[in-house]
């Protein structure tokens, strides 16, 4: 099953940069898989389906690459160094994350989905809490901004970074699209 759920990530990450979010379809992903699109609907009954398995794909990356750094036992400037590195490198190696997570019509098309956000942004919000915390504790950082406030200006500021490069990904795909239409 794993090793299924792998292939449909993929595959439906193919087709979002390709394509465009917009143009995934379960009949899409099953064509893009070669398999027969009943075997797609044991998973999916509708299209958004597959956006929140790609969600619930990317909570369990997140929560893999966290434990794996708070297991390295750093301090915590280097675990809030690492952490981002990480999650950088995670968005540029599956840089379709992106494309779901910023998809405003996903959001108005499916409270689930929305649901599935909050609840990712949420777990981080707490991480980073702590980690902020044990670096005030350890005069590691040294501030007067309350917690909550430095949490809040990491992750907008991580966002827009991931934003903007997510925008450059779509303009890419948009003037291939563009060139290959006039070829």
């Amino acid at each position: 099953m794993e090793s299924r759920k792998t292939e449909m990530v993929e595959a439906v990450g193919r087709i979002i940069l390709e394509s465009g979010i917009n143009a995934l379809t379960i009949e899409k992903l099953a064509f893009r898989m070669e398999i027969p699109h009943s075997e797609l609907s044991i998973y999916f009954e509708k299209d958004t389906d597959i956006l929140k398995m790609m969600l619930f794909s990317l909570d369990n990356e997140i929560q893999q690459l966290i434990n794996a750094v708070v297991a390295r036992l750093q301090s915590p400037e280097e675990e809030l160094q690492n952490l981002f590195k990480n999650l950088y490198e995670l968005f540029n190696r599956k840089p379709y994350y992106l494309s779901i997570i910023f998809s405003e019509e996903l959001m108005e098309k499916d409270t689930g989905i929305h649901d599935i956000l909050s609840r990712i942004k949420t777990a981080a919000e707490i991480y980073l809490f702590q980690v902020i915390n044990q670096g005030k504790q350890k005069k590691t950082f040294n501030t007067e901004i309350t917690t909550s406030s430095l949490v809040n200006k990491i992750l907008v500021s991580f966002r827009v970074l991931m934003n903007e490069q997510r925008l450059g990904i779509e303009l890419v795909r948009d003037l291939q699209t563009q060139r290959n239409i006039r070829e």
